[in-house]
């Protein structure tokens, strides 16, 4: 009885720390026609530190800028991985992320950083740096996790 308890507890313990939580949605620029889909997956451990990743898709540039437009206008559909560090508040629900490396062979994303909230449907949104401006903005939706 007492091997049950303690194996009981034990793996009730370690299932309650760590979380993996997958998103999918769009990221937009205010005053631009920019936007990227993206597919989030953070993995949130017991002292709510995170880890993880966005796969980035461009599908639109800005067209109103000749520079955006000279430089992804070809690169439409093409996407690069960005991944991403920081901290969780399980109170406010809260993300702080920042990007810190990325895996980009047609250099179409930045590294950015992230002011996120998990709202009470399971939505995930907010404002991203952009380049200083925080003119961007996030809105997403859970994504059941891909079965092993």
């Amino acid at each position: 009885m007492r091997f049950l308890f303690l194996t009981l507890l034990v793996f009730s313990t370690a299932t309650s720390f760590g979380q993996t939580k997958t998103y999918s949605g769009t990221w937009t620029k205010i005053l631009s026609t920019y936007q990227f889909d993206f597919d989030l997956v953070l993995n949130v451990d017991e002292s709510n530190q995170v880890e993880g990743h966005f796969v980035w898709e461009l599908v639109e540039y800005d067209k109103y800028n000749t520079l955006s437009i000279d430089y992804y206008e070809n690169k439409v559909g093409m996407t690069g991985t960005e991944y991403v560090k920081g901290s969780y508040d399980p109170a406010t629900q809260e993300y702080v992320l920042e990007g810190y490396k990325k895996d980009d062979p047609n250099v179409i994303i930045g590294l950015d950083v992230y002011q996120l909230k998990v709202d009470e449907e399971g939505n995930i949104g907010g404002n991203t740096s952009a380049n200083g401006t925080w003119f961007g903005r996030i809105n997403g939706q859970p994504k059941p996790l891909d079965p092993l």
